[in-house]
């Protein structure tokens, strides 16, 4: 058998894993989901499974990184299309757009990261390594400067300040503080536009 052909088995493998969790996942949840469960419905051998993922953490990372790359493309067009309306709008904006991100895949984050933990604290495991992190961190610490134009002494230091609205919208305290008031997404959204505009009070001329 010729590498070119191998190479081309487990790209279709590799695919068809994926399909396969994302279907089990969307129907089952994330943590229901074993990888002997994903094997069977996908019609392959376990050990063809796990030549490829070591522990479902594995998988979920694979599945996030493609996820990642669409929400960095949704992002930039996003600021793109907005380029003209206000800073402060475009902040609150894209973190609506990271609103929607944590609400369609915090289960797969926190699984994801559970599982890295186990296996020898994989890096990987670590979002604040992670392209996704520094993309929005940037993104968002150049709105908020571009917000409050010339730094003064009392406003804050623009990493700093994305840092804590991207902490702030962790899968764990972001669903707890929802579930807590039984907020919806889009009162969540509705917050977060309001925290913005408290944040930059004095700036609200933006």
């Amino acid at each position: 058998m010729s590498t070119r052909h191998e190479r081309k088995d487990a790209m279709e493998n590799r695919q068809l894993i994926l399909q396969t969790a994302n279907q089990l996942f969307d129907l089952h949840g994330v943590q229901s989901v074993s990888m002997h469960q994903i094997a069977k419905t996908a019609g392959i051998g376990q050990a063809t499974l796990y030549r490829k993922y070591a522990h479902k953490g594995d998988l979920c990372f694979d599945m996030l990184e493609h996820y990642a790359k669409q929400f960095i493309d949704q992002s930039v067009q996003f600021l793109d299309d907005n380029h003209s309306d206000k800073p402060l709008h475009r902040l609150s904006g894209l973190l609506e757009l990271w609103i929607d991100a944590i609400e369609e895949k915090a289960e797969l984050l926190i699984e994801m990261a559970a599982s890295m933990n186990m296996h020898c604290n994989d890096p990987r495991g670590n979002f604040f390594l992670s392209p996704m992190y520094s993309f929005i961190r940037n993104k968002l610490s150049d709105l908020i400067l571009e917000v409050i134009g010339t730094p003064q002494e009392q406003d804050p230091e623009p990493d700093l300040a994305a840092h804590t609205l991207i902490c702030s919208i962790a899968p764990h305290g972001y669903f707890h503080i929802k579930q807590e008031k039984g907020f919806t997404k889009e009162d969540m959204k509705e917050h977060y536009r309001r925290l913005c505009f408290l944040l930059f009070k004095n700036h609200q001329h933006q």
